[in-house]
């Protein structure tokens, strides 16, 4: 795995040494000596690059390897640890899909409904679009309506933009990632349950999970540690390479928020904070249906639409693609490009990796695959074994 670049000055570099010798690589969990070999290796490149972030890999409820590193807020001076809140990015739309999924169960809505029912204002190319369609990309909405995630949008305003916008294609006809198609169910939500957005996920699908810190305002953060996003400075590059400078970016708390949350351009499409133990509760109250039925938690896994990506299909909220010998792995990634996170449960193995960081995406990928790499070199039982 390529070296992360070093960052800032040799003050910072010297911070950097400080904290994480006094808390070292922050509130681990797992002791280096039960970590599978390849993961040890991954783990000692992360902390030798100074990675800034998180990492889970657990099997059938069991860590192996549960993991903080470097920096939450250099400017705070604080660590990151295994309970830092993070932005989650677009892993937000598998709460709202199985918000929609939970309407369906109580018999509010059904996924064939259009969006002529929700909304009488509705055109006619968008009247016929269906949540099914708004739930696999495939509605022909704009990914991103005018304006940026942290522009002041109300409500009112996304909805007249909504209406005015132009098809990307016809409904039902391409995939096409949409952000503006999930605001769209959140709104839809709110419709049909004649509650906020957030409300409605919080007491339907997280409080019966024993979730108590992922949303937007609900959760106190006021006693939680909140890690800052960092990103690169744009003359920080010459020549295709970085001296690593970078500037604070902050948390997403020190952004336009409206009083429920973000602006409706990210409502509901992205933005959830959470916490890697949080993301695993979640993904085992999906497991044992805690929230959902059966029936349901099926159709968010199901592969119901293509995209682009050769072998890649998307269910409702997650990504679906053969893992090869691992059988199938469902996932999804959420990225601001600053705080940058990706979740993945291969269910023939009961195995999870959850894997964030608050410093630049560009350089993600690089660790996403090389830790994937390390968990695959293990063997790993199956369901039946």
């Amino acid at each position: 795995m390529p070296h992360k670049i070093l960052k800032h000055s040799v003050v910072y570099m010297l911070i950097c040494s400080i904290a994480l010798f006094l808390s070292p690589v922050a509130s681990t969990e797992i002791a280096e000596g039960t970590v599978p070999a390849g993961l040890q290796r991954w783990h000692q490149q992360a902390v030798t690059d100074g990675f800034d972030g998180q990492v889970l890999v657990m099997q059938a409820g069991k860590p192996l390897l549960l993991q903080a590193y470097g920096i939450a807020d250099y400017e705070a001076n604080n660590a990151f640890t295994i309970e830092t809140v993070f932005d989650i990015g677009s892993l937000t739309k598998q709460f709202t899909a199985a918000a929609i999924l939970k309407l369906q169960e109580q018999g509010k809505l059904q996924l064939d409904d259009t969006l002529g029912r929700f909304f009488p204002e509705a055109g006619d190319d968008k009247k016929t679009i269906t949540l099914h369609q708004l739930l696999t990309h495939t509605s022909g909405i704009v990914n991103n309506l005018s304006g940026g995630d942290y522009s002041k949008v109300s409500r009112n305003t996304f909805i007249k933009r909504l209406f005015r916008s132009q098809l990307d294609a016809p409904p039902g006809s391409a995939f096409s990632y949409s952000n503006a198609g999930y605001a769209v169910l959140g709104l839809v939500i709110e419709r049909a349950s004649g509650q906020g957005y957030e409300q409605y996920v919080h007491q339907h699908l997280l409080k019966p999970a024993g979730i108590t810190y992922t949303g937007y305002r609900i959760p106190n953060w006021k006693n939680l540690q909140l890690a800052a996003g960092y990103e690169l400075k744009p003359d920080s590059w010459w020549g295709g390479k970085a001296d690593g400078s970078s500037r604070r970016w902050g948390t997403p708390l020190e952004k336009s928020w409206d009083k429920d949350g973000p602006w409706w351009n990210l409502h509901a499409n992205g933005g959830f904070l959470s916490t890697i133990s949080e993301l695993s509760r979640w993904q085992q109250a999906l497991q044992t249906e805690a929230v959902l039925s059966k029936a349901s938690t099926t159709l968010l896994f199901t592969p119901h639409v293509a995209t682009p990506r050769a072998g890649n299909f998307y269910g409702y909220g997650w990504i679906i693609e053969p893992a090869g010998q691992y059988g199938k792995v469902v996932r999804h990634g959420g990225s601001n490009g600053i705080f940058t996170a990706d979740m993945r449960y291969y269910a023939d193995k009961q195995l999870l990796i959850v894997l964030m960081t608050n410093n630049d995406s560009r350089f993600f990928p690089d660790y996403r695959d090389s830790l994937i790499e390390a968990v695959m070199q293990n063997r790993f039982a199956t369901n039946a074994d």
